[in-house]
């Protein structure tokens, strides 16, 4: 294929992109390349026995061979300094060719063996074509801003507009019998009145929303039948990417209707510029998926993200795995979740990254402070969850994980947070709960795990007690979770206490065991613990 100039129009292609496209679960960046060695210009598929030209700027997908059998034709490729090679298998498997790469500054990609050469060569393409082809595909951000505009007039309890730097109108909240004659022209054409338009420019409205991040209010004119109006830029560094304007609705807007606003600014610029070049509605999911694999991929990803991996971070998952609706309902509501949760993290964290981790919604908070960001981070999900059922008409449970040193190591606590979730569905009044607060429950309920799967670690006496006495059993479970109270043993079965010194002498004769060593009743207590977990089954 014909190389692309990166010059032409200022766009070029990272190998950052194409692994976004291509997911975690098929590549994933073992080696980064060097920082003027990034972009991709073209893609080659290239055979292990061949001794092909290699352009630079090439992503070299190299076939026939695998690990260290790869190592002649990775020093031939490498002396022509392509931007990456990608090659089957795991980090393992490529050790001996990440050394080889590593002086070189040339990339190295490591593809799941189950992927399709043609299929990644494909995504690659695409992704490499792009700058050079016409804009297509403008639905996905359309719908995404559209969700955008009836999320924030939900919250903010008015009508909402988003408008491009030239006043052309890309979305807006559904309309009802309280918009005004300006909403109602500016739906209609597409954008807003000429007339309108001047008047604001004349008052210096936009100078104020293009200069900074800020919302400005427009006071309601009722002779001219207009309602009081909130604005806000919507900002990309430097470059202002369109407005997003606010009308008062029936009854006054929300309290909070600043913050909010900030928020919604921030998370239609992500949208509008992650569309602007192309990039697929998955890429959230993506991008949460990278920052959380715990490889080499984290840098990258946050490098496009713009957040700084080795500043502290947290993650926190949101689950509304309690609504019971058909497949499609539930993308539909957990879309509006995702939306929702987008915006307030946008206006808590500019760099928050919110996306779908298979069936929950993972908020990843950069750039934090260890010491004083857990207060605002509770009152921040406390507010989502609050909203969600306010809004959205749905209850949600959001575990609020805790705060790393360094978000490239936010991936060692998935496997926490995602505990916390599993304690809150045993407790459904419970809505918020970070780690620290569910700690022990956590980690028990991990021992207990690693107890279930290593079925050899069984004894068999209490193994016997639990499959042909499960009443002695269960009667010296309560015994052990009282410290040995006999007297709330009792009450908590309603039975006398006499019978529950019966159960515990024939349970201990079944057993065979001695309650009066520490050894015995704690390997009792877990045995007959994970009995009952698992449905008195094992």
């Amino acid at each position: 294929m014909k190389a692309l100039d990166p010059d032409d129009d200022g766009v070029v292609t990272l190998l950052s992109d194409i692994l976004e496209d291509l997911g975690v679960d098929n590549a994933r960046l073992l080696l980064a390349p060097a920082a003027d060695n990034r972009t991709v210009l073209e893609t080659l598929i290239v055979d292990a026995e061949d001794e092909a030209e290699v352009p630079p700027g090439t992503l070299v997908l190299l076939i026939g061979a695998r690990g260290r059998a790869a190592l002649p034709a990775i020093r031939r490729i490498a002396a022509h300094r392509p931007a990456a090679v990608a090659i089957k298998g795991n980090e393992h498997d490529l050790e001996a060719v990440a050394e080889v790469l590593q002086p070189t500054g040339v990339g190295l990609v490591a593809v799941a063996p189950g992927l399709r050469w043609d299929k990644l060569e494909g995504v690659a393409l695409d992704r490499v074509r792009e700058p050079g082809m016409p804009a297509e595909g403008t639905g996905a951000v359309h719908r995404d801003l559209f969700a955008i505009a009836q999320t924030t007039a939900t919250l903010t309890n008015g009508h909402v507009v988003i408008e491009d730097p030239a006043n052309r109108v890309l979305a807006y909240s559904p309309a009802s019998n309280d918009v005004d004659e300006l909403r109602r022209l500016s739906i209609l054409a597409r954008r807003g009145p000429e007339r309108y338009q001047k008047l604001l420019k004349e008052s210096g409205v936009y100078k104020h929303l293009q200069a900074a991040e800020v919302p400005v209010h427009v006071e309601a004119n009722p002779e001219a039948g207009l309602r009081e109006r909130v604005a806000i830029g919507i900002h990309a560094g430097s470059r202002v990417l369109g407005y997003i304007w606010l009308q008062e609705g029936a009854g006054p807007l929300a309290p909070n209707t600043d913050r909010l606003m900030i928020g919604a600014a921030r998370h239609a610029a992500i949208e509008l510029a992650r569309h602007r070049n192309e990039q697929a509605q998955s890429m959230r999911e993506d991008r949460v998926s990278g920052l959380l694999s715990g490889t080499a991929q984290v840098h990258s990803q946050a490098q496009a993200a713009g957040i700084d991996p080795a500043r502290p971070a947290a993650l926190v998952l949101v689950s509304a795995g309690g609504l019971d609706q058909s497949p499609a309902g539930l993308q539909l509501r957990r879309g509006e979740l995702s939306n929702l949760a987008s915006i307030h993290a946008a206006a808590y964290r500019p760099g928050a990254i919110v996306g779908a981790l298979g069936t929950e919604t993972a908020i990843i908070l950069p750039d934090l402070d260890p010491a004083k960001s857990l207060p605002a981070i509770n009152r921040l999900v406390n507010v989502i969850v609050r909203d969600a059922t306010t809004h959205l008409h749905f209850q949600v449970q959001a575990a609020v994980g805790p705060i790393v040193p360094r978000l490239d190591s936010l991936h060692t606590t998935l496997g926490h947070v995602r505990g916390v979730l599993k304690v809150m569905e045993a407790r459904p009044s419970l809505r918020v709960a970070s780690y620290s607060d569910v700690e022990t429950t956590v980690l028990s309920n991990e021992l207990m795990e690693l107890l279930e799967a290593r079925t050899s670690l069984r004894h068999e006496g209490i193994a016997t007690l639990c499959t042909r006495y499960p009443e002695f059993a269960l009667t010296l479970l309560s015994y052990l979770d009282f410290f040995g109270d006999v007297n709330r043993c009792a009450e908590e079965l309603a039975v006398h206490r006499n019978t529950v010194h019966y159960r515990l002498r024939r349970a201990c004769e079944v057993a065979g065991l001695d309650l009066q060593s520490a050894d015995e009743r704690l390997l009792a207590h877990l045995q007959i613990k994970l009995w009952n977990r698992t449905g008195n089954k094992g």
